[in-house]
């Protein structure tokens, strides 16, 4: 196993928190069904997207503040994606991510960015600098050089992050065109290359990752979105929105590459699975979101693929999974069309217990909701929630979920940003999308004022919703396209309170993904599970996160572990983060 040294003086902060956090030391049982699994459990009664809503809330909704404080955070972050070379390559379209992490267990989210790289006709795509941000209660310190995340050595694209070993201390991934680099943190403020340790490969043009314990074993396992086959010799020239005019091919230019899945060995080494195990070749991978889709204490695999159908990947145990997209009924849209899907996020949107699925899509197309009707079942349910109403000009890319308001209902956001660079409709810039979750069961865009970031118009990709400033309320990370990434602080006025959770898994994999966590007051329930990926080419806080309405009284939190463990925690207290370990042990 590759081991960082560790500091013997000098760091005894990261030593203390490592102690802390050891010292603290899903509801479903797994079976069959006729899918792959089934639940037969009773499941949760449906209920009404206007339960518990008052009449004031559905005629006046709360309005929605972000500051941007990316100039006072002084994070300076730009992708960079080469098309300054004026080679209309593919590659300039996908852009890139962000992550969220706190690397040095200080309680605080930093931020990665990857930074794309340069393109020079017929020679080898060449990387830029990576960017690490620590936090310090909003502003921000780059820590890249002595923290050693700026290397690398290829075009990037997507981050995420885990524990991959288990020690406490968040590891990061980057991924992009034929290239893949394992960063393991050392616990010591530093980073250590091992990329060829752990047995990874730049195989092929890599985008999203997703690390999910898929085989339930304590590890974390990385499933990896592939996208097209372009390079130089497979380079065709294509026509634009001008008479003559050249522009980036679309992908149905080009055939689609087979995604890959690695099984961690339990020593920090992964074995790349050889395609034996139910996944389907030639996706054109863009978005991977890991979820227990049917609860079954078993973390399954959601695809958004670019122009062909998405992938569900359900998972049967002992290493195998079934592609369910199809039947499930999330392939393609309500007309029985695959889109040009990019974005992925989960949100119980109608709070019937049941994570529905969130896509974003290409232009002439809308943007999908899936509700999930149990047993591995989905819905098209665009039209009924408004979302149409949003028209089919805009290309959406990075998306995100939480109670940005407090209210007990999650809300979304979403990047936009065209791909062409001479669109024929639309424009390449576009404005951030800020989807209110409104009584009533209508998902309904708020407006802004032009002078704020969400009334401007900018070309975006990832987009990640941690809590800067902890005070509790979700803030707002945009990556774009050529320009600076953007920092929003919440500064909505709301009389809710909240409830956080920072899960520690023992049996389970440490990180808790793919946990599910219940509240309850003595108004409603409300659940959350804690993802592998979503978004786009970016990775979330696997923190928790719970809005609660003014006036409803917490009455306790259920928590359900990917080994099947289940535990109730009796809190009553609210406006804080409760730090959770496997066995029922907590603390703040």
């Amino acid at each position: 196993m590759l081991h960082c040294q560790k500091p013997k003086c000098g760091f005894v902060f990261y030593q203390d928190v490592v102690k802390k956090f050891v010292g603290l030391g899903l509801m479903l049982g797994a079976c069959f069904l006729s899918l792959g699994c089934e639940n037969d459990k009773k499941s949760p009664e449906l209920s009404s997207p206007t339960q518990n809503a008052s009449a004031d809330e559905a005629a006046k909704p709360i309005q929605v503040r972000f500051a941007d404080i990316t100039k006072a955070s002084l994070v300076d972050s730009t992708y960079h994606n080469g098309e300054d070379a004026d080679q209309y390559s593919i590659v300039e379209s996908l852009g890139g991510g962000v992550a969220s992490i706190d690397y040095d267990l200080d309680g605080r989210f930093d931020l990665m960015f990857p930074s794309g790289g340069t393109i020079e006709f017929e020679k080898p795509l060449t990387g830029l600098p990576s960017k690490l941000y620590r936090n310090h209660d909003s502003t921000f310190a780059d820590v890249s050089l002595v923290s050693n995340v700026a290397g690398i050595g290829f075009y990037s694209h997507g981050v995420s992050s885990a524990d991959v070993d288990a020690d406490g201390f968040p590891d990061l991934l980057v991924t992009g065109y034929y290239g893949i680099q394992l960063l393991m943190n050392c616990g010591d403020g530093t980073f250590r290359d091992a990329t060829e340790y752990a047995g990874f490969n730049p195989v092929t043009w890599l985008t999203s990752s997703g690390w999910g314990d898929f085989d339930n074993d304590g590890n974390v396992d990385l499933y990896v979105a592939s996208y097209v086959d372009w390079s130089w010799v497979n380079n065709p020239r294509c026509g634009g929105g001008g008479k003559d005019k050249r522009d980036v091919c679309t992908p149905q230019s080009f055939p689609g590459l087979n995604d890959v899945l690695y099984w961690s060995n339990g020593d920090g080494t992964f074995t790349r699975d050889e395609g034996k195990n139910g996944l389907v070749p030639e996706g054109k991978g863009l978005g991977v979101i890991v979820f227990d889709v049917n609860y079954d204490s078993k973390p399954d695999i959601y695809v958004a693929n670019d122009t062909t159908n998405n992938f569900l990947y359900l998972n049967l145990g002992e290493r195998k999974f079934k592609e369910i997209g199809v039947i499930s009924a999330t392939a393609f849209d309500n007309m029985g069309v695959p889109n040009g899907s990019m974005g992925l996020a989960i949100f119980d949107y109608d709070n019937d217990l049941k994570s529905d699925l969130f896509v974003t899509n290409y232009e002439r197309e809308t943007f999908a909701v899936y509700r999930n009707d149990g047993k591995a079942n989905f819905r098209h349910i665009s039209e009924r929630t408004g979302i149409t109403t949003l028209g089919k000009l805009l290309v959406g890319f990075g998306t995100t979920s939480g109670d940005f308001v407090l209210t007990g209902r999650e809300d979304l956001v979403v990047a936009n940003g065209h791909v062409m660079r001479y669109p024929s409709n639309g424009n390449r810039e576009q404005e951030p999308l800020f989807i209110q979750n409104r009584p009533g069961g209508k998902l309904v865009r708020v407006t802004f004022d032009p002078s704020e970031f969400f009334g401007q118009k900018v070309c975006s990709r990832g987009v990640i919703a941690p809590d800067l400033n902890r005070d509790g309320k979700l803030d707002l990370v945009f990556s774009n396209v050529n320009e600076p990434a953007v920092v929003l602080q919440n500064e909505t006025e709301t009389q809710g309170s909240w409830l956080a959770l920072r899960l520690v898994g023992r049996q389970s994999n440490r990180d808790g993904i793919g946990t599910v966590v219940e509240l309850e007051t003595d108004k409603r329930n409300m659940t959350r599970q804690v993802i592998g990926g979503g978004s786009y080419l970016s990775q979330g806080t696997y923190q928790v996160h719970f809005g609660i309405p003014p006036g409803d009284r917490l009455e306790g939190v259920k928590i359900t572990w990917p080994s099947g463990k289940e535990e109730s925690l009796d809190v009553t207290e609210l406006n804080r983060v409760l730090l959770v370990t496997e066995n029922n042990e907590s603390g703040t």
